[in-house]
C-alpha cells in the first residue's frame, strides 16, 4: 500500500470515530432532555393531584356545612310551626272562651230585657196607660208627650242600638212601634228600625219602614230625613224612577232642610 493510501484510510477511520462519538453525545443529551421532561409532567401531575384533592376536600366541607344548615333549618322551623300550633290552640280556646261569655252577656240582656218589659207592663197597668194600635179609642194622636212607659221602652232599645245590640235593638224598636203607634217617639223609631234593617241587608223592607214615617206622621220634623235615606236606598238598589222621585219630594217640599243639599247631591250619582 502506498502512503496516500495509508493516509485516507486513516482520514477516513477519524471520519467515522468522529461521527460516532458525534452520535452518542446527541442521545445522550436527548436522553437528558426527555428525563427532564418527565420529571416536570410528574411534577405537573402531584401539583394537580393535590389541588383536585384540596378542592374535593373544600366542596365536602361546603356540602357538609350545607347539610348541617338544611338540618337546623328543619328543626328551626318544625320547632316554629309547633310553636305557631300552639298559640292557635290557645287563640281557639279564648276564642271558645270569648263566645261563651259572649252568649252568656246576650242571655243576660234578654232576661234583663223582659224584665224590663214586665215591669213596663205592670206600671202601665198601674198607671191605666192605653196600650192599642191607631185605630183603638183614646189612642195617642201625634205629636202628645209620651208616658213614662213608652219613653222607658224607646230609651231601653235606643240603648240597645247605641251598644250595637242589633238583635235586642230591632226587637225593642219593633215592640215599641206595634204598643205605642201614634207616639211622638215612633218617627224616631222608625229611623232607627230603618237603620238596623239596612244594616242587615233588607233594603226593600228598610225602604218601606222609612216611608212609614211621612205616611203615619206628616207633620213630623223627621220626614226630610226618612224620604233620603229611602231614596237613597233606592240608588243603592238600582230602582233610579223611584229614587228620583223620593229625592225631588225632599228638595221641593223641604228646600231649606239639611236633607235637600244631600238630597241633590245623591241625584247626580243617578246615571
Amino acid at each position: 500500500m502506498t502512503r496516500t493510501a495509508t493516509a485516507r484510510s486513516a482520514a477516513a477511520a477519524l471520519s467515522l470515530a468522529l461521527g460516532a462519538c458525534a452520535t452518542r453525545g446527541d442521545v445522550v443529551e436527548l436522553q437528558s432532555e426527555v428525563r427532564a421532561l418527565s420529571a416536570r409532567q410528574d411534577s405537573a401531575f402531584a401539583e394537580l393531584r393535590r389541588s383536585l384533592a384540596e378542592q374535593n376536600r373544600a366542596a365536602t366541607d361546603s356540602v357538609r356545612l350545607l347539610s348541617d344548615l338544611v338540618f337546623n333549618f328543619r328543626g328551626d322551623t318544625n320547632s316554629r310551626l309547633l310553636a305557631i300550633h300552639g298559640q292557635q290552640l290557645r287563640l281557639g280556646e279564648i276564642l271558645g272562651q270569648s263566645q261563651r261569655s259572649l252568649d252568656q252577656m246576650s242571655q243576660e240582656m234578654d232576661d234583663q230585657w223582659e224584665r224590663l218589659q214586665q215591669r213596663m207592663h205592670e206600671r202601665g197597668a198601674e198607671g191605666g196607660d192605653t196600650l192599642g194600635d191607631s185605630g183603638d179609642e183614646g189612642a195617642e194622636p201625634p205629636g202628645q208627650g209620651g208616658t213614662a212607659a213608652e219613653e222607658a221602652l224607646y230609651n231601653a232599645a235606643v240603648s240597645h242600638f247605641e251598644r250595637d245590640l242589633r238583635t235586642s235593638a230591632r226587637r225593642g224598636f219593633t215592640q215599641f212601634l206595634q204598643e205605642y203607634p201614634r207616639s211622638e217617639l215612633a218617627p224616631a223609631a222608625y229611623l232607627h228600625l230603618g237603620e238596623l234593617l239596612t244594616l242587615e241587608g233588607l233594603l226593600t223592607r228598610a225602604v218601606e219602614n222609612y216611608l212609614e214615617v211621612p205616611r203615619l206622621f206628616p207633620t213630623a220634623e223627621q220626614i226630610p230625613a226618612a224620604l233620603f235615606r229611602a231614596g237613597g236606598l233606592c240608588v243603592e238598589m238600582e230602582d233610579y224612577d223611584r229614587a228620583r222621585e223620593l229625592l225631588e219630594r225632599v228638595i221641593n217640599t223641604y228646600p231649606d232642610d239639611m236633607f235637600a243639599e244631600l238630597a241633590r247631591e245623591e241625584l247626580e250619582k243617578i246615571p
